[in-house]
């Protein structure tokens, strides 16, 4: 559990790092955000836009020689490049000098609960936009929006179910997706409730399940719990997720993907104009996903 934040820490006009607070704050509501950050996978942005290179390997085959022969034609490798922007998230707190003064029984003090909680938003909202976010650059009074990941996934990687709904099959296209771009191993898969009992219904109802016996033996538990999904072209570990489109499935190599700060989440003070504690967090930052072929997703999922 993150040490609280607390007022003491705070000194006039301080700028206090959060950075390593938001990292362990409420770690199971936000499974991407503590995935990424409890793999160190954060990088420093340069600048508002953020530009990376994604790499294609040649595929052509002419690379037999004959013996003596000169040296043949150069081969590049393909670098596309792709790119995201970094957007705005603050969070005003504000607390009367009576508030404060009291200390709620159940609360203590009310500026540091009230900061602590605007912490836990913070990652709240930073988990959404790297999930869904829609790029939308900065026009008049429209902030700036990254793309989620569900947004980053090449299109090609992008699976309809509106016709069969979820099926094992589709499952195993969208690994076979990213395994006929290169992709291999582990992926970890994002679902709301709604599709998440859906594959728990394909998990009881298939010819394919295999139940682990656990430690406590079997017979003690009522119903299906489904965590992952192995084929020939890689495993899918389900991840509950609530942040999630209630339609959509999220198949993504976490080794491919990072966070981008231009402002690592940071406590500000803001200036007094009565009797009262005033402050805000703040976070500037982005997703990467280095390889778009290195994900995969279902939309459309309704049955």
């Amino acid at each position: 559990m993150a040490e609280m934040v607390k007022r003491k820490k705070f000194l006039d006009g301080e700028v206090l790092d959060l950075s390593e607070q938001i990292a362990l704050t409420s770690p199971t509501d936000t499974p991407l955000s503590t995935l990424i950050l409890g793999r160190g996978a954060v990088v420093p942005a340069k600048d508002i836009t953020v530009t990376w290179r994604e790499r294609k390997l040649n595929e052509d085959k002419g690379t037999l020689k004959l013996e003596g022969a000169e040296a043949g034609e150069v081969i590049t490798s393909t670098r596309g490049s792709l790119s995201n922007v970094c957007q705005i998230i603050e969070k005003v707190t504000q607390v009367s000098g009576t508030a404060q003064a009291l200390n709620p029984l159940g609360i203590g003090n009310s500026f540091t609960a009230e900061v602590n909680d605007r912490l836990v938003e913070t990652k709240r909202d930073m988990e959404w936009y790297f999930l869904n976010g829609t790029k939308t650059l900065e026009q008049d009074t429209t902030p700036r929006q990254m793309n989620g990941l569900l947004n980053l996934v090449n299109t090609e990687n992008v699976i309809d179910a509106t016709d069969t709904g979820l099926t094992e099959d589709l499952l195993l296209d969208a690994l076979q997706k990213m395994w006929d771009h290169g992709a291999q191993g582990e992926y970890f898969t994002f679902v709301n409730a709604t599709v998440k009992r859906l594959i728990n219904k394909l998990a009881k109802s298939g010819d394919n399940i295999r139940f682990v016996k656990g430690d406590e033996g079997v017979g003690k538990a009522f119903g299906v719990t489904y965590n992952r999904f192995e084929s020939d072209f890689g495993v899918l570990n389900m991840v509950l997720n609530r942040h999630v489109k209630a339609d959509a499935l999220l198949a993504v190599d976490l080794e491919q993907v990072q966070i981008a700060e231009l402002r690592p989440t940071f406590y500000e003070d803001l200036p007094k104009g009565g009797d009262y504690e005033k402050g805000h967090i703040i976070n500037e930052s982005t997703i990467k996903l280095l390889n778009s072929y290195a994900g995969a997703k279902i939309i459309n999922i309704s049955k």
